[in-house]
């Protein structure tokens, strides 16, 4: 019995290191969702862990939100707060945020 793939479900298409942290690349029906998960560098910065969230927007600017919170999963928390009460002003497309904590931890980045 041949069973189908789904497509849209949120998955991890890239991931690679970048200049202080780890890049991963998300796809969710169609849409590009980039996150840098990154530590602190300086003792300015505003707390332990910085993501930063972007979103590829055809015909659009794209969409980026920086957050910081004591851990990885809590400044992932931050964006996914931000991007939500966000979604209306700048059109955005909705991410189950729990769902990308979800995937996220399974490859140890949160």
């Amino acid at each position: 019995m041949k069973t189908e793939k789904n497509t849209t479900a949120l998955k991890i298409t890239q991931q690679c290191r970048v200049k202080g942290g780890m890049a991963y690349g998300l796809k969710c029906e169609g849409v590009v969702l980039t996150l840098i998960v990154s530590p602190r560098t300086t003792a300015e910065d505003r707390d332990e862990w910085r993501v930063q969230a972007r979103a590829k927007r055809p015909a659009r600017d794209d969409v980026l939100f920086d957050e910081w919170g004591p851990t990885r999963i809590d400044a992932l928390r931050a964006v996914g707060r931000s991007w939500t009460s966000n979604e209306l002003d700048h059109g955005l497309t909705m991410f189950d945020w729990e769902a990308v904590a979800r995937v996220l931890a399974e490859v140890r980045a949160v």
